[in-house]
């Protein structure tokens, strides 16, 4: 197996040598002594051992870069693991925490990695299993299918196999494979007729095999039957012992209550009392330690700021110093750049006077010589002469030279003209041949290259004239050179210029034909799309009117709907005033959420009876009376003196108006007890019980009085109480909201769960208090749809029932109903095909996933369907026979989901080092979470979709610690703490290996500014910091 191999290769000893020059030689002679031998004993050794040994070192070496690549892997992973310890123990010990929590971290992520190795194992492991038993079943296939060789003798034994006559009886489409082993049978009869008694015995010998192998296999499958019901009755036997035991301690339990509250109610006062003082003492010790804080971090901030005043000073001082720095290097370089150009002009003009002094020691020796004085006199009479003659004809040349100056001149002016035309022309053309296509044949008339390439000519010539026109300057220095030469290649210029200005002048002539042409095109193309668009517009205005009266309708419902179920509309009452109350009751307007109530219980007096007067002795006794209502704390009435004391307590409690609390006034009532007090001691002389159901027949008031039975058993009529209870709104009015509340949540909530957790599908950051709650009977065949054409994710989870509530079910009724939700499914997924087609959706996801947490005894019973579209959410719970409505709980966590990353133009994107990026999130030292996969950086304004969440459970009961410690992150006064942090790091590319994970952005959400607006971000985009 590899996992093996893989411990093997990962135990072997690795030896490292040092080799020296004359252990290299040593080695080389070594090595070819033993080429030597190796040659001489391959040659004994046969082909088939070479080829064994050669594949066992081929597999030897596979295995070893197997460890190598496991290894590089674990080196990477400890290299990132290293640095993020770094960086979280630098932040820690900057933040003043201790390293539990990066232990823990750590541990964890060890554990995660090899329980994935671990799987990833099992799964191989798993394959190649499978792939052994599909190669088992098709040999037992063949087998099974084999031909006997004695075709005409019957077998003895029935092995299975269908004989030639069962053949024939069956129809042509089963026949074809028969045939073809009657031919096998024909061809193996006449070549392995030998071999034939042995294959009968082998084949008997297996299947005897076989049956010892089926009657052990059933004795022990009836063993283990036998020991489950023997397990089943001792599990049977420990829950009902379990269940008495339960039963003794909770009887225990109350009686000791009992007990304590007895002892307790004494201390009630007192401990109040405690508890007001303690409260304030510690409210002034941290408005104390407040203050200090405070004082304290005045006085850094103090520090800071003049530190941070004097650096920027020092920061401007040395900017001031760089700037006159660079100034002066730059009049340096300056400086420099004109004394070399000094010294250049300085050995020029050196050269040039020592040129000068030679020519002029050359004349004057040429002067004074006698003998050749009249000779230099004739010849200077001569060259006077030719000067005047050239003095006019160069006249005559300049005039010429001046008007074909300025001819030139004016055709330069044109020439560049009609080349800035020929650019716009050619900027026009190439913008109307990319909407133009079908054009592109007229194109070959007019080569633009041919173009391009005269006017580099004429350009060329152009300079070679200017060149040759700055002779011009010189033509009084330089008189004795060829005039004739240089007039007729000017002529030759000019010549070749005006043919060369006439071809461009053509085909600038025949490009404005091409271009006029186009122009009128692409005028007519852009009505064409004027008047397409402005329909488009029109349509579209329509669409949007629609979509928008529509929208409007579906936010009005929503918000109806939100209104009945999270009770935002306060519900006003006013209350009655009884006529037995003395005291008028109360007259103030009392105002209340929907779906509460206040519930009024009032103590008029008691009556003591004879006897108990008589037990009293004292004809003022001081007494007082005790009663606690559903999950409240203890009403205590005043002490009152007297043998008929007038209490005239009235208690209000604010209540939900819900099954639990329908549930207790119908069943359950509260013990009135009387107690005599004795100063600081007291005694419970009598109680009674007050019940509550006659209020749910009498319009929400009872008026009444109830018999007082005495604890000592001495005296079993102790007298009565009068009392009156009352529901400011009636019973008939406050069961309607309720039921209106149920019924809009089973409209607006798609998934409906017993005790599991939520599982949901989002995008962004939110808290998702999820409520689960059973369907009503009235409600339970009753199949809503509820399109929602808002653009965010909405939350889809399975419905599941209770199990007692499962098990009453029958699988007939489940199929049935799954088999109408099926094809309720199909007829609503196409409606919503053809609705929402005109809508855009998120591409990198077309259906949404849908976590099924069903238990196996619910399968049949509950179904929850989804449609194709994210929008179109179809919910249909079923639940029978459900008497009682159940309770509603609250699930807070927060879900932290990493959809997508874009990168605007920024170095990041011109970086080439930078290849696979990933996002880390995390929040302070309480969370560190990444994304699984580092994905190639997007270019070009594209978005990678990781599509990565995380869920963080903050409730009370299970994450008490959890809530705690992130309500202590909340509260303090830095501002970074508070903030959800997420990074983009590079990670380095496989090849190179070496670099490590560099950080590159950072984003910052604020988890505070979320609980102050109760507004969460969902699909948004952070913008961050690179």
């Amino acid at each position: 197996m590899p996992v093996s191999a893989d411990e093997t290769v990962g135990n072997l000893a690795m030896r490292d040598t040092v080799l020296t020059p004359a252990g290299i030689e040593g080695l080389q002679e070594s090595s070819s002594i033993q080429n030597v031998k190796a040659q001489e004993v391959i040659s004994r050794i046969s082909r088939e051992e070479l080829e064994d040994r050669f594949l066992h070192l081929r597999d030897d070496h596979i295995l070893l870069k197997q460890h190598a690549n496991k290894q590089e892997e674990k080196i990477k992973r400890m290299t990132t693991k290293l640095m993020r310890l770094v960086n979280d123990k630098r932040k820690c010990d900057q933040a003043g925490y201790g390293p539990k929590r990066l232990g823990q971290a750590l541990e964890m992520e060890d554990m995660i990695e090899h329980l994935r190795e671990r799987v990833r194992e099992l799964e191989k492991q798993n394959e190649s299993l499978h792939n052994k038993l599909i190669s088992t079943k098709q040999q037992l296939q063949i087998q099974g299918h084999r031909p006997c060789l004695y075709s005409s003798i019957q077998s003895r034994v029935n092995t299975g196999l269908k004989k030639e006559s069962e053949a024939a009886g069956m129809p042509e489409h089963t026949k074809k494979g028969m045939r073809f082993q009657s031919l096998e049978v024909r061809s193996s009869d006449l070549m392995l007729s030998k071999y034939g008694p042995s294959l009968l015995e082998d084949s008997r010998a297996e299947i005897r095999n076989l049956e010892t192998v089926i009657e052990s296999q059933r004795k022990q499958i009836e063993e283990l039957y036998h020991a489950r019901e023997i397990l089943g009755s001792q599990l049977r036997r420990k829950e009902k012992e379990i269940e008495e035991s339960t039963l003794q301690l909770k009887e225990q339990d109350t009686a000791s209550q009992r007990l304590n509250i007895q002892d307790n109610v004494e201390m009630i006062k007192v401990r109040k009392q405690l508890a007001e003082r303690t409260n304030a003492l510690s409210a002034m010790e941290g408005k104390f330690l407040q203050l200090q804080e405070v004082t304290n971090l005045k006085t850094n901030h103090d520090a800071l700021l003049a530190k941070g005043d004097e650096l920027n000073i020092q920061l401007k001082e040395e900017r001031l110093k760089c700037f006159h720095l660079q100034k002066e290097l730059q009049s340096v370089t300056i400086s420099n750049r004109r004394t070399e150009e000094l010294q250049e002009r300085i050995n020029d003009l050196e050269k040039e006077n020592e040129l000068l002094k030679e020519n002029y020691d050359k004349l004057h020796n040429s002067v004074f010589s006698l003998p050749h004085e009249q000779q230099w006199r004739s010849k200077e009479q001569q060259l006077k002469l030719q000067i005047a003659k050239l003095e006019t004809a160069i006249k005559i040349d300049l005039a010429d030279k001046s008007e074909i100056l300025d001819k030139i001149k004016v055709e330069r002016d044109q020439k560049e003209k009609l080349m800035q035309d020929n650019k716009d022309l050619q900027l026009r053309y190439l913008e109307q041949k990319q909407q133009l296509d079908d054009l592109k044949n007229q194109d070959k008339d007019v080569d633009v290259t041919e173009l391009n390439e005269t006017l580099f000519q004429i350009k060329d010539r152009k300079q070679q004239k200017n060149v040759d026109l700055f002779f011009l300057e010189k033509v009084e220095d330089d008189v004795h050179k060829d005039l004739e030469y240089s007039m007729q290649e000017l002529q030759l210029t000019h010549a070749e210029t005006v043919q060369e200005l006439e071809k461009t002048r053509s085909l600038l002539l025949v490009q404005h034909k091409i271009s006029r042409d186009y122009q009128n095109e692409v005028e007519t193309m852009t009505r064409k799309m004027e008047s397409l668009q402005k329909d488009y517009e029109l349509k579209l205005g329509q669409y949007t009117h629609l979509l928008d009266i529509r929208a409007a309708r579906i936010r009005k419902l929503e918000a109806q709907l939100r209104d009945i179920v999270y009770d935002t509309k306060p519900l006003q009452s006013r209350p009655e005033v009884l006529p037995s109350d003395p005291v008028g009751g109360f007259v103030e307007t009392v105002h209340l959420e929907r779906g509460e109530n206040l519930f009024e219980i009032h103590i008029s007096k008691v009556i003591f009876s004879s006897e108990a007067v008589h037990t009293f002795g004292d004809w003022e006794p001081a007494t007082f009376c005790t009663y606690a209502f559903y999950d409240f704390e203890l009403q205590i009435t005043p002490v009152v003196h007297g043998n008929i004391p007038s209490y005239d307590f009235t208690s209000q409690f604010l209540v939900q108006s819900d099954d639990n609390f329908f549930h207790y006034i119908q069943e359950n009532g509260i013990t009135l007890e009387v107690h005599r007090a004795y100063g600081i001691d007291y005694e419970t002389i009598a109680s009674c019980q007050l019940k509550f159901h006659e209020i749910l027949e009498n319009d929400g008031k009872i008026y009444n009085t109830a018999n007082l039975v005495g604890k000592t058993g001495h005296i079993q009529n102790y007298g009565t109480v009068e009392y009156w209870i009352r529901l400011q709104v009636p019973m008939d009015q406050a069961i309607i909201p309720y039921k209106q509340r149920s019924k809009a949540l089973g409209y607006i909530t798609p998934s409906f769960k017993g005790h599991e957790q939520p599982s949901k599908v989002c995008l962004g950051l939110y808290l998702t208090p999820a409520l689960k709650m059973k369907q009503h009977a009235a409600h339970a065949h009753k199949r809503v749809s509820f399109l929602d054409l808002s653009t965010k994710q909405m939350t889809v989870s399975i419905s599941v029932m209770h199990a007692e509530e499962a098990k009453q079910l029958s699988a007939d009724k489940g199929k049935e109903m799954a088999e109408e939700i099926q094809q309720e499914k199909e007829e609503l997924s196409h409606l919503s095909e053809e609705q929402l087609a005109d809508k855009t959706l998120i591409t990198s996801r077309d259906e949404t996933e849908i976590i099924e947490e069903l238990d196996p005894e619910e399968d049949d019973a509950v179904e929850s369907i989804k449609t194709d579209s994210d929008d179109c959410i179809i919910s249909s719970p079923v639940s029978t026979n459900i008497k009682q409505l159940s309770q509603s709980m609250h699930v807070e966590k927060i879900r932290i989901k990493i959809t997508s990353l874009g990168l605007t133009e920024s170095r990041i994107t011109a970086d080439e080092t930078i290849q696979q990026l990933f996002v880390e999130c995390r929040l302070n030292n309480f969370l560190a979470e990444e994304t699984p996969l580092s994905l190639p950086k997007p270019t070009g304004g594209q978005r990678i979709h990781y599509n990565y969440s995380t869920v963080i459970n903050v409730d009370k009961e299970d994450n008490h610690a959890e809530r705690e410690y992130l309500k202590s992150i909340l509260v303090k006064p830095d501002l970074s703490a508070d903030s959800l942090k997420f990074t983009v790091v590079s990670d380095p590319p496989e090849d190179e290996q070496d670099l490590e994970c560099e950080d590159i952005g950072f984003a910052y959400v604020s988890l505070k500014e979320i609980f102050q607006k109760q507004r969460d971000i969902i699909e948004q985009d952070i913008d961050g910091k690179f």
